[in-house]
């Protein structure tokens, strides 16, 4: 895993990490760029770092796991506790509150706390690293799919359970909604 390698994927989770903060608008249609690009970049990077190291099947098993399995199961967590507002009607906005911000953490933790196990399998201690953007990705397309989804549902049976939040996009990433 090079140096740049390890920048990108820091500075992916450092700009997911305050997008998450920020209150934004639940688009009608489900956005997949910023996965789609992350899984290239992380499947590239995954690739590479298979060529340059030997990995044993059970130690592919256990990262490919962690990237679609873990990612899977925490985004999904994740997602429950995306904050949802309805700002007018027929329009959605989200945002991450500070449980969710933990949950990020404890993913990415989680991820990479695998290390020990693919050490005990014999591969070696980076692998985790060489698939960290590929865990982020999956695992921010599930959260969003699961937020896109219920904020959907939400305006789709009346909004009743949303709190309705006017002026929210007036507010910075780091304040409360204004009400």
């Amino acid at each position: 895993m090079s140096p740049l390698d390890l920048a990108v994927d820091a500075i992916a989770l450092l700009l997911i990490l305050y997008r998450q903060r920020r209150v934004r608008r639940v688009r009608l249609h489900f956005a997949r760029r910023v996965p789609l690009v992350l899984s290239g970049v992380g499947l590239a990077q995954f690739l590479r770092y298979n060529e340059t190291h030997s990995l044993g099947v059970s130690s592919v098993m256990v990262v490919l796991g962690s990237c679609f399995i873990g990612a899977w199961a925490l985004g999904a967590l994740r997602a429950a506790t995306v904050e949802l507002y309805e700002v007018e009607r027929g329009s959605m906005a989200q945002r991450s509150g500070w449980l969710t911000m933990v949950l990020w953490l404890v993913s990415v933790g989680v991820h990479f706390s695998l290390a020990v196990v693919v050490s005990h399998l014999g591969g070696p201690v980076g692998a985790l690293a060489g698939s960290g953007a590929l865990f982020l990705a999956v695992t921010l397309a599930v959260q969003n799919a699961l937020v896109h989804r219920r904020a959907v549902r939400t305006l789709m049976t009346g909004g009743a359970a949303v709190t309705s939040m006017r002026g929210v996009f007036d507010a910075r990433s780091w304040e409360e909604p204004r009400s």
